[in-house]
């Protein structure tokens, strides 16, 4: 096979069973060969719910690997081949989860797009090289988890299910108030009094974590997972960049200005404690 300009075709894992070699057909029933063999490959067992993945992978080796992991998996691929038919699937909806391929030309697009047409309702994974550049663009992009061709089938199977999981079953509290404000995730917005601030989605899981432990530390690891549903693979600087976005959001004065808006309201603040986290005051 040809690698050439697409480096990521080297990484690709096998599909196909393992050897037999070590399971006594004759001393085992089919489902323990079954069991034995997934553990044998890495791929996780089939579970029989349907479920539909719709994928966008321009390269032609990558959406044949994504596919037959799917269906391994159990799962319902949809392949597309462009954004707008895509966009009409999650319109239906006809999809539970989206799969994109991490193309250095469009990635940016399509996150952009499915974040305006699949809302947080839709999980967004992104399968690629797994390469610090690209996991960051995708995740400050929208996407909700990040998935490494050469890990094989297995973790990109564990990450979908972790994501569709999250959202179908971690149906969270559509609101929380604290003190006078409120986060609002019909809207993903905070609100106090007649303001009303528009967060991003990453925005929002920041604000959101922060004020469901307001006046305590909540660890930088803490905040990558609740965010990201990682922490290994995100950058220190990136969690501060989205902090600093939302600290202007919160206090659009700065951090020297009034500690109460004008009606009297306390202005909430993102306290650094450094080497450790953040913590909200109000």
């Amino acid at each position: 096979m040809c690698v050439g300009s697409r480096p990521w075709l080297a990484c690709l894992k096998p599909l196909s069973p393992p050897e037999r070699g070590g399971i006594n057909e004759n001393e085992c029933s089919v489902k323990d060969m079954k069991r034995r063999r997934w553990r044998q490959c890495g791929r996780p067992p089939v579970f029989k719910v349907h479920v539909k993945v719709a994928t966008l992978c321009p390269s032609r080796s990558l959406e044949h690997f994504a596919a037959a992991a799917l269906r391994d998996a159990g799962y319902d691929p949809t392949p597309h081949t462009h954004l707008s038919s895509l966009i009409a699937t999650l319109r239906t909806p006809g999809a539970d989860a989206v799969l994109l391929e991490d193309h250095d030309a469009h990635i940016d697009g399509w996150l952009a797009a499915l974040r305006l047409h699949a809302g947080r309702h839709v999980p967004i994974v992104v399968l690629g090289l797994g390469d610090s550049v690209g996991i960051s663009r995708a995740l400050q992009g929208g996407a909700d988890d990040y998935a490494v061709i050469a890990d094989g089938a297995g973790p990109l199977i564990h990450r979908l299910r972790a994501r569709i999981q999250t959202r179908t079953e971690g149906v969270r509290a559509t609101s929380l108030r604290a003190g006078p404000y409120a986060l609002n995730a019909s809207t993903q917005s905070l609100s106090t009094g007649a303001r009303e601030v528009s967060l991003t989605a990453r925005e929002f899981a920041l604000a959101w974590t922060l004020f469901e432990n307001l006046g305590r530390v909540v660890s930088m690891q803490t905040l990558s997972t609740e965010i990201w549903g990682r922490s290994s693979d995100i950058g220190k600087r990136t969690l501060e960049q989205h902090v600093y976005k939302l600290r202007l959001k919160l206090n659009p004065g700065g951090p020297r200005s009034r500690a109460r808006t004008m009606d009297g309201t306390p202005v909430p603040r993102i306290q650094t404690v450094y080497g450790v986290g953040y913590r909200l005051d109000v």
